[in-house]
């Protein structure tokens, strides 16, 4: 490696570094003092405060990463070029004979190597983290979910509930799951006081694969013959041996019935922006998911999209901020700094709108995805060619 390429590299990396601290430093500070009394609701003292907010900052720097990488990498690549300008580095390089296009390889490079962490860290980091992250301030996650919407799963029973508890997989309160015509003939509802999901693996259940619902009625009344184990989808359970005990102390008034379903309770209680914190993979499971329906599959075909063009849509972004500073575009680097920062807002903005028109049906997902890389790649190759070498 060359001196000059690891000035480049350094000068890169403490620009990051230094932009990073101050933008992410400055939304923590603030979002900190704003929900204080947030954190003291699941909190007892001081220390556990501090921890509270410490771990909570500290998984969230993924999304904080994730969010403003890219932004930060325009930022930290135009400062150095900037500085490099600034101290007729630049000059001296193409008096000695070296291009620009040289001169600026260990940017481009760095920003490649920032767009591949990015990447990195979209499926690998926040999955992980997914349950977190969509946490509020004041969640320590023991809260119950409240406003569980209406899902359809695979056969088309629509389920539906009123609270759930997490550590217990339980809907309490009010289960509902409306079984269509085409399974009895006729369509029949279930209401129950609470539901536990019982999930494939387990291994003590008599029935695995749906939910126990306790304190239920079911109208109209199904013929018994019907509601044989492995004879439907529903099942009535005379002997609780084996299932989990229910939620609240006390007899349920009503009867016990096995509802089985592919809708888990997890896709039961995922908040309506979990595709956000889901892999690749998570989000064709999601596609593939009949509790997917509607704007949110549409959320879903947009964010596939957006996922494999957001690396490149970053580098894009750079190869057509970089121009403005090095290019003929006038020797003052403010000027330069300024027309950077509203060809950010610019590429920004039209992404913006295109994920609004995708999302709402109003263009096809997929184009709504790649219209930008459409237009501003067009316009980063044009820019490109007026870079001084």
């Amino acid at each position: 490696m060359r001196i000059l390429d690891r000035q480049r590299y350094w000068a890169f990396l403490k620009a990051y570094v230094t932009c990073y601290i101050s933008l992410v430093g400055l939304w923590v500070v603030i979002d900190a003092f704003s929900n204080v009394d947030e954190f003291m609701k699941r909190c007892d003292g001081f220390s556990e405060l501090v921890q509270a907010m410490g771990r909570y900052y500290l998984i969230h720097q993924a999304a904080y990463f994730d969010m403003l990488g890219g932004v930060i990498s325009m930022m930290a690549a135009i400062f150095t070029v900037t500085w490099m300008q600034r101290n007729n580095e630049h000059l001296a390089m193409l008096a000695a004979g070296i291009s620009t296009h040289r001169a600026i390889r260990p940017v481009l490079l760095c920003s490649v190597l920032v767009s591949g962490l990015a990447v990195s860290n979209k499926e690998m980091i926040i999955p992980r983290f997914a349950e977190d992250l969509q946490k509020s301030h004041d969640d320590d996650g023991t809260h119950n979910v409240t406003a569980i919407p209406s899902r359809l799963d695979e056969r088309g029973v629509m389920v539906s509930g009123k609270e759930a508890v997490r550590n217990r997989q339980t809907i309490i309160g009010r289960f509902n799951a409306t079984i269509p015509v085409e399974i009895y003939g006729q369509s029949r509802e279930i209401e129950g006081m609470q539901a536990t999901y019982i999930p494939e693996e387990s291994k003590r259940s008599p029935l695995r694969g749906g939910w126990i619902v306790r304190g239920a009625s079911l109208r109209p009344a199904i013929e018994p013959d019907l509601l044989e184990p492995g004879a439907s989808i529903v099942t009535e359970i005379k002997d609780q041996a084996g299932f989990p005990a229910p939620v609240v102390n006390g007899p349920l008034l009503g009867e016990t019935y096995f509802l089985k379903s592919s809708l888990t309770f997890k896709a039961m209680t995922r908040k309506p922006d979990w595709f956000q914190y889901a892999s690749l993979g998570e989000l064709f499971d999601g596609m593939a998911d009949p509790a997917s329906e509607g704007t949110e599959r549409l959320y879903i075909v947009v964010e596939i999209h957006q996922r494999f063009l957001k690396p490149v849509l970053s580098l894009t972004l750079l190869f057509m901020t970089l121009p403005l500073v090095l290019g003929s575009y006038g020797r003052n680097m403010f000027v330069g700094l300024g027309l950077s920062l509203g060809n950010s807002a610019l590429f920004y903005g039209l992404n913006i709108a295109c994920l609004y028109l995708g999302t709402n049906a109003a263009v096809p997902p997929a184009l709504s995805a790649w219209l930008p890389l459409f237009v501003f790649a067009m316009l980063a190759t044009w820019r490109w060619d007026l870079i001084r070498t």
